[in-house]
């Protein structure tokens, strides 16, 4: 929120640097200007959503991961299109405006030299507006079928590149030569070719390659996938990639399990959550085709001195990677407490891997909570707390649930809310 907000003071800002207020201001320059700033506000918000989208390399480092790029992503789109959707109310208002006050005479508007595209931009935008109106809908519906959502929000390159021109041929003419202007302009160049990059199938394609499924294990409902990529690959521990398999679905997000080794191989475990994660055990085979675009994301193995690492069921995959990684060097391992949540002893699949991987690293103490037999993991039950007033760094992975509870009883507690780090990846 904190990069949102800066976003649009930025905007606000080359607004008031630009707007000309009349000596007497009335309900129809009110008018006027709440519909330039709404549009505008909306438009740069997809700007920033059509660049987030291309996920550029140097911006995930800047924002400490690609989660939390698309975090800022979804707000971003949400924003948007409620300001997309007000300027379209505020300038349907008109209408009853006029029951009440008077219009005084507009005066002389300047020429612009794409006066003669205002008419159509004029109807391509009211129609794009309500379908980003119904995009918004099917998004925060979660129940709406993913492999039809993403077709539908690809859609969303072809409607950045119609506001843009609606931007550029109705703003202002006085607009560009101030800096709100300038920034539309470079709003709309930058939009549109990352809207093209995604039209043409350009996005991430300089990190993908090309694999092929070396072993499948069948571990309860988890499917576990060991990869064996062709060329270069170098990822950290801790660290998530999209693995798309041929003939089915989209690429789609998963943590890598293992650590980096020189057999060029990696492993994610895929736990059936879905439609599309329990089918592939059905559809998977030794030997098929995989293409692998990453590795994205900074959850990588902290150096803290004290730290705590919070695993909910499948969200014990970073944390295999990093102690996978230490298994070669145990005397770099830090002085962690690993508390694996679980349901009860059908969903702990990896006790005895992480029994295993623990026996070689005396510094790591593991403890497995089954909630049906010790509670629901708290506060209390992990014994998260501040040693001589400082707290431990804590790592969590797992539901959104049992994260948002734990940090509210945590920031209720005293504990600083940068000490707690968590992976903030949706795809919707």
């Amino acid at each position: 929120m904190k990069i949102l907000t800066a976003f649009l003071a930025l905007c606000l800002l080359a607004w008031g640097i630009t707007v000309n207020p009349p000596e007497v201001i009335n309900i129809w320059w009110l008018r006027n200007e709440a519909i330039n700033l709404s549009g505008i506000l909306s438009f740069e918000l997809m700007g920033l959503i059509m660049l987030l989208a291309v996920r550029p390399v140097w911006l995930e480092k800047s924002f400490g991961g690609l989660d939390r790029m698309y975090l800022v992503h979804k707000w971003a789109g949400i924003l948007a299109i409620s300001f997309g959707l007000l300027h379209y109310a505020i300038k349907l208002s008109g209408g009853l405006l006029k029951q009440f006050f008077e219009r005084p005479p507009r005066g002389a508007r300047v020429e612009f030299w794409l006066d003669f595209l205002r008419s159509p931009v004029k109807d391509m935008a009211e129609w794009s507006i309500w379908l980003l109106g119904i995009m918004l809908v099917i998004t925060l519906w979660q129940r709406f079928p993913y492999s039809i959502w993403r077709y539908v929000h690809k859609a969303l390159a072809v409607i950045f590149v119609v506001l843009a021109l609606h931007a550029v041929v109705l703003s202002p003419v006085s607009y560009w030569s101030n800096p709100l202007g300038w920034l539309i302009g470079a709003t709309a160049l930058i939009g549109v070719v990352c809207a093209l990059l995604s039209l043409t199938g350009q996005i991430g394609r300089r990190r993908t390659h090309r694999a092929s499924i070396h072993s499948i294990h069948q571990i309860g409902d988890i499917l576990e996938l060991e990869c064996k990529i062709k060329g270069q690959w170098q990822h950290q521990a801790g660290q998530f990639a999209f693995l798309k398999f041929n003939g089915i679905e989209g690429a789609h997000p998963f943590t890598i399990a293992s650590a980096p080794n020189k057999e060029n191989t990696l492993r994610v475990s895929i736990k059936a959550l879905g439609d599309y994660t329990r089918q592939l055990p059905k559809l998977l085979n030794v030997g098929d085709a995989v293409s692998i675009e990453g590795p994205y994301g900074c959850f990588a193995m902290p150096n803290e001195a004290e730290q705590v690492w919070i695993a909910g069921g499948i969200g014990i995959t970073p944390f295999l990677a990093w102690l996978d990684a230490l298994k070669a060097s145990p005397e770099q391992a830090p002085t962690a407490t690993l508390h694996y949540c679980v349901k009860n002893e059908q969903d702990a699949v990896y006790s005895r891997k992480l029994q295993a991987l623990c026996q070689h690293l005396p510094s790591i103490t593991l403890h497995i909570h089954r909630s049906e037999q010790d509670g629901r993991p708290d506060m209390q039950r992990l014994n998260l707390q501040a040693h001589n007033g400082i707290w431990p760094a804590i790592f969590f992975c797992g539901p959104q649930g049992l994260s948002s509870s734990l940090l509210r009883d945590l920031r209720l507690a005293g504990m600083p809310k940068t000490h707690f780090h968590q992976e903030a990846f949706k795809m919707r």
